[in-house]
C-alpha cells in the first residue's frame, strides 16, 4: 500500500499511483455496472460531498444514507470516461486520488467531471471523503 503502511520482509508494498488506479478502476465499473453495491466503498466514518443544482454542497455522512443519494443520482445510466488519475501517498498509510473524465448519458452527451477521494487502509481502502 502506502509507503506509510509496513509490508512484510522482502514484499514491496505497491505505490499510490497502483493503488490509486486499481481503486478507481474498480469503483467505476461497479458505480455502472452495480450502483446499488458502490457504498461499500465507504465505511462508516465516510462522507459524499457534491454541489447540488444551486450550487450548494450537499454533504452526506451515514451508508445509508451515502447508497440512497448514490442510487438518486442513476450513474447507471452514464457511462465514465476516465481521463486522469493522480494519486499520491498521504497521511496514516493513505492515498489521495483525484481523477477526471467525462459522463455520456443516453442523449449522448459528455459532461465533464472531477471527483476527489481519500482512501483509507485501515480495513481495506474504502473512500473517507
Amino acid at each position: 500500500m502506502a509507503s506509510a503502511e509496513q509490508a512484510p520482509a522482502g514484499v514491496t508494498a505497491p505505490t499510490a499511483d497502483v493503488v490509486g488506479n486499481a481503486f478507481v478502476h474498480q469503483y467505476y465499473h461497479i458505480l455502472h455496472q452495480s450502483p446499488e453495491l458502490v457504498h461499500r466503498f465507504y465505511h462508516d466514518s465516510s462522507k459524499h460531498c457534491r454541489p447540488e443544482e444551486s450550487g450548494i454542497m450537499s454533504i452526506t455522512m451515514t451508508l445509508q444514507a451515502i447508497n440512497e443519494k448514490i442510487l438518486s443520482l442513476g450513474y447507471g445510466e452514464f457511462i465514465a470516461e476516465i481521463t486522469t488519475v493522480d494519486a499520491q501517498d498521504s497521511h496514516n498509510g493513505g492515498v489521495l486520488v483525484l481523477v477526471t473524465g467525462y459522463l455520456t448519458g443516453k442523449d449522448n452527451a459528455k459532461r465533464k467531471f472531477t471527483q476527489f477521494l481519500f482512501g483509507t487502509t485501515r480495513q481495506g481502502i474504502f473512500c473517507f471523503k
